[in-house]
């Protein structure tokens, strides 16, 4: 039987995320009403209102697996599969797909999830490091020695929690190219993909690029509709998804059909959605950008590439944690301590999808003026 340890993260965000004012550190970029929503088909509201409150299909109503295939090449509905949220979509996966043994190459800082899952169900766990050196990157010279050949499942998430990071076109291909020799599944968290700073740089789906790719992805994150709780499964591997579906049976059966409803509107506006986020985000950057130069006894950071978080260093070394503690108690701004990612406790993770970031970081920015000699010394601010 799987014992899970307690998901650190989650249990920071369930003291915290509805208490602080300003949540600095979000993952997940601005949302916005039902009304807003509902706003851009006219029809929708009689369509709401008319709908029936029955199970849906476990997989996912059909319209709605056809309306998020259409975001992908050469993907059919069968080969996506709806869940509660990516969180679920994770845990239902690992359990179709992973044995006690088997070998996993897992990148490294990432959600807890990811590696906590495949860990639990007694697999042989190979931790992937991100490096940094003038950019966040995973080494594809490093997967042999990881994988020895062994691997059923290589995980990856691009663009990258909390770092931001996002591999080059050569360094993703050359990991697929891994994958197949090899034959191991390709599971490739894209919950950010679409947030990339120069969309140039936007990587294909791993269940566009690679037979036994399978892509995950949620509105949560660069839609900013975390409420709606829809998730998916995108790969050709049929006989995989069949697999996950019998272990569903066992937790959500089928998703919301309000949520489902909605979610086939958001898939129709995509776009439309996306682009709204990717100009907050944007906004966002050149702001927090401003503040780490004008203040460089607080922190600094290797840039993020890609998403809507990113993961500065106190310039001091100091514990992030401690800082933290102080910060939301005594000026409601909410950071996220790197040692909730088992990393560097002098790293922390902010997110710049919300509407309100210019607000957190002039409280943050008065915060630091206020404390022993000013200007954000990050030596002091954390006693």
């Amino acid at each position: 039987m799987a014992f899970f340890e307690p998901f650190a993260l989650e249990r920071f965000f369930a003291e915290h995320e509805f208490s602080a004012r300003y949540l600095l550190c979000s993952s997940d970029c601005e949302s916005f009403p039902v009304r807003e929503l509902l706003a851009m088909e006219p029809d929708s509201i009689d369509r709401l209102l008319d709908l029936r409150l029955g199970y849906t299909e476990t997989r996912g109503s059909p319209t709605l697996r056809m309306a998020i295939a259409d975001q992908y090449a050469g993907l059919k509905v069968n080969d996506l599969f709806v869940h509660a949220g990516a969180e679920e979509a994770i845990l239902n996966l690992c359990l179709a797909a992973l044995k006690p043994g088997d070998r996993v190459v897992v990148n490294v800082p990432c959600y807890q999830s990811l590696m906590e899952i495949p860990r639990a169900l007694g697999c042989d766990l190979r931790p992937w490091p991100l490096r940094e050196a003038g950019r966040w990157y995973l080494d594809p010279d490093e997967l042999p020695a990881l994988s020895g050949g062994k691997a059923k499942l290589i995980i990856l998430n691009a663009p990258h929690n909390p770092t931001g990071a996002l591999p080059t076109r050569g360094e993703f291909e050359a990991i697929v190219d891994y994958a197949r020799q090899t034959g191991a599944f390709l599971l490739v968290d894209e919950v950010y993909r679409r947030l990339e700073r120069d969309p140039a740089r936007r990587l294909p789906a791993a269940c566009e690029a690679y037979e036994n790719g399978i892509s995950l992805d949620v509105l949560s994150k660069h839609s900013g509709l975390a409420g709606l709780r829809i998730g998916w499964l995108a790969s050709k591997r049929r006989d995989l998804l069949d697999a996950v579906a019998q272990v569903k049976d066992y937790n959500s059966i089928c998703s919301s059909a309000p949520s489902e409803f909605l979610a086939e509107i958001v898939m129709r506006n995509l776009d439309r959605i996306v682009g709204r986020n990717r100009s907050i985000v944007s906004r966002n950057l050149t702001l927090f950008e401003r503040f780490l130069a004008e203040r460089p006894g607080f922190a600094s950071w290797t840039p993020p590439e890609g998403g809507s978080i990113g993961f500065p260093r106190l310039a001091d070394g100091s514990d992030s944690e401690a800082l933290a503690k102080r910060l939301v108690s005594e000026s409601g701004v909410l950071i996220l301590p790197g040692a909730y990612y088992g990393y560097d406790a002098s790293h922390f993770r902010v997110g710049y999808g919300r509407a309100n970031m210019p607000e957190a970081l002039e409280r943050l920015g008065a915060w630091l003026d206020a404390q022993p000699g000013g200007g954000g010394a990050s030596k002091q601010t954390a006693r």
